[in-house]
């Protein structure tokens, strides 16, 4: 699960046409700008943060332009919270923990636009206990390779379908994983109301990643079907395309409204540490 498109065989067609007919295409530029955000609001009590970027031009070798003076406010229906700009583009609410069971609004305002996203709070189960062990892969699986930090949980898997799940590592709490194709989410749909124990969610390279001693914390996530279903289309339009029999490319789904992209959700997370032993 942790698990790039080649146009050489367009290519080769269009060399053996007979004759060719120049195509302009609308690869984004500042016209076509879209807002991108993204942002979680979970039951832990913290200040949650929300990102606001715009997309750019395809041949833009640079950073996404940050969003600022935008006004951003999150509701239950009967609180709301108004979000602050602490850093070009970065908005934080104030400190409040969201109640499993609810549904969330975020509503943005940005140069006249308004744009919407609402999301159910699932609860979600505590992780009992967690484990970090050193696994051969020759050893485990019978094939050759580094041997390096198996990150592993027990933990009591919530009755009902419906629950999806993603984990977050952070080592000496620095997150080592930073884009959606390096985290582990999966469905509950072959676990639904079982006891999940020694399980991998993931793993660290020895000593670039994590060594004895290193503090390594675990948040689990219930991001719920819709947060899975939208992580599934984007790597299945980006990591996870590029063979003969993929399907046509297509608008990844989003939850937000007026054409942006990006998620917006909330989740419920439970948390777990340990110290790498030898």
């Amino acid at each position: 699960m942790k698990k790039f498109t080649s146009l050489s065989f367009a290519l080769v067609l269009i060399s053996l046409a007979s004759c060719t007919e120049r195509i302009d295409l609308d690869l984004n530029d500042q016209d076509g700008r879209r807002l991108v955000v993204e942002g979680w609001f979970t039951n832990e009590e913290k200040q949650h943060e929300v990102n606001l970027t715009w997309t750019t031009s395809y041949f833009a070798n640079e950073a996404a332009p940050r969003v600022e003076g935008a006004l951003l406010n999150i509701t239950d229906g009967d609180n709301n919270w108004e979000l602050s700009e602490t850093a070009p583009g970065v908005y934080l609410t104030p400190i409040v923990a969201g109640v499993p069971n609810t549904t969330y609004t975020i509503n943005i305002e940005v140069e006249g636009e308004e744009y919407t996203a609402s999301s159910f709070l699932r609860e979600v189960a505590p992780v009992d206990s967690l484990h970090v062990r050193v696994l051969d892969p020759f050893e485990e699986f019978g094939f050759p390779g580094d041997s390096y930090y198996s990150v592993r949980i027990w933990t009591q898997e919530l009755p009902g379908t419906g629950d999806r799940y993603m984990w977050q590592t952070y080592v000496n709490n620095e997150s080592v994983r930073d884009t959606l194709r390096e985290l582990t989410f999966v469905d509950d749909e072959a676990y639904d109301g079982v006891y999940v124990e020694d399980i991998e969610v993931d793993y660290l390279d020895i000593e670039t990643e994590a060594t004895i001693g290193d503090t390594v914390l675990i948040e689990q996530y219930n991001i719920g079907e819709e947060a899975y279903d939208i992580f599934i289309g984007i790597m299945n339009e980006t990591q996870w395309n590029g063979g003969l029999f993929d399907a046509p490319p297509a608008n990844v789904e989003t939850n937000l409204s007026n054409g942006a992209l990006g998620y917006w959700g909330a989740a419920g997370i439970s948390t777990k540490s340990t110290i790498i032993a030898e």
